[in-house]
């Protein structure tokens, strides 16, 4: 598990050096957290079971208003972006965006990031 960890933690790595993302995690679809590089300020349990929980309820949500396959979650607030995508069928990526963020390039890296991480956990 200790290899899985630090595969997963150079995928952040990688994704935080696009320079408009502040911090990502992955987290399981439960709700546990997988790997992050959130600062020690954020405490990692409760944002993995609030971004499982988003992310179940907009499944859940565009399932039921027939809008197709769940793509992503992006939160828009003061000080910058949450976005949340699935990464595989066992996980999820969750990033924070710099208020100035390029959304679009941040979606393409996450999307890359995403792929990267649904192939490491299998």
């Amino acid at each position: 598990m200790a290899e899985v960890k630090e595969r997963i933690e150079s995928v952040l790595a990688e994704l935080k050096s696009s320079g408009d993302i502040e911090a990502s995690a992955v987290i399981r679809r439960d709700g546990l957290m997988v790997a992050s590089d959130f600062s020690t300020k954020i405490e990692p349990a409760t944002i993995a079971s609030m971004a499982a929980s988003l992310v179940g309820t907009a499944e859940t949500t565009s399932s039921e208003l027939k809008r197709g396959v769940f793509q992503e979650i992006i939160i828009d607030s003061e000080k910058g972006k949450v976005v949340a995508i699935g990464a595989g069928k066992l996980a999820l990526l969750v990033s924070l965006v710099k208020k100035d963020g390029n959304l679009g390039f941040v979606l393409i890296s996450m999307e890359r990031a995403a792929k990267k991480v649904e192939d490491i956990l299998g």
